[in-house]
């Protein structure tokens, strides 16, 4: 996250930046109505990025290999919900855990990926983040990616508002921070601990607000009616 607010603002145009924060607070306010709907189009995304990742090797288009990446992860989440919303949460919960590391190691602790096109002399991209070639972020980012699975098995409705609040804090700080950025350029990179604890502060505060506006469960609901005659009220 703090990786990617320090790309340059040419990255970015302000509109896309407010973008970002508004997708960010759709993400935060109503990730608990439409968890499925948000599921897919997150795993989309994944999907995109690991057709970007592996084009290099494939001897097709780059284009039709990110788009087909997006097209079978988000097409599974919707078929494998369970299965794919626990990959997701494993993922997000990876890649905070990796970050904060990354944050502790400092130097060294972030690196840009390169991801050119399969002939390597056309173009390429350069995509920020973890560096997990360093041991304790690689340490890390594998403990995110089982505790996330681990939730997602044990507490399915928590790691439903865990996974949008996290990645709609995670967009809102981001696009902030771009706003921010075209009046002082060096914000993001002056203060990092300011940006992590903006997303804690963000991600709790979305959880609580998802947890708010959540339709009640079934057992819930149930629970708020008045027992059959004859039948003693559950306590």
């Amino acid at each position: 996250m703090i990786a990617l607010a320090e790309v340059p603002m040419n990255f970015m145009p302000t509109w896309g930046a407010a973008l970002l924060v508004a997708l960010g607070l759709v993400y935060l306010v109503l990730g608990s109505r439409w968890p499925r709907l948000f599921d897919v189009l997150s795993m989309t995304v994944v999907g995109c990025a690991a057709g970007l990742a592996v084009s290099g090797w494939v001897p097709l288009n780059q284009a039709i290999v990110v788009v087909i990446g997006g097209i079978v992860l988000g097409g599974l989440t919707a078929l494998v919900r369970n299965i794919g919303h626990g990959v997701l949460v494993a993922i997000v919960l990876g890649v905070v855990l990796a970050c904060f590391a990354a944050m502790i190691v400092g130097e060294g602790g972030f690196t840009v990926y390169r991801v050119a096109d399969s002939s390597g002399q056309s173009y390429s991209v350069q995509v920020p983040g973890p560096n997990l070639t360093s041991d304790p972020v690689l340490a890390a980012w594998l403990t995110g990616l089982l505790g996330g699975a681990a939730v997602a098995v044990l507490k399915f409705r928590f790691s439903e508002r865990l996974a949008t609040s996290a990645q709609g804090a995670a967009l809102t700080v981001i696009g902030a921070a771009q706003l921010v950025g075209r009046a002082h350029p060096d914000a993001a990179g002056h203060y990092p601990l300011t940006m992590a604890a903006a997303w804690l502060c963000v991600t709790a505060i979305g959880i609580a607000m998802q947890q708010a506006l959540a339709p009640p469960e079934p057992d819930e609901a149930a629970d708020d009616e008045d027992p059959p005659a004859g039948r003693p009220a559950r306590w």
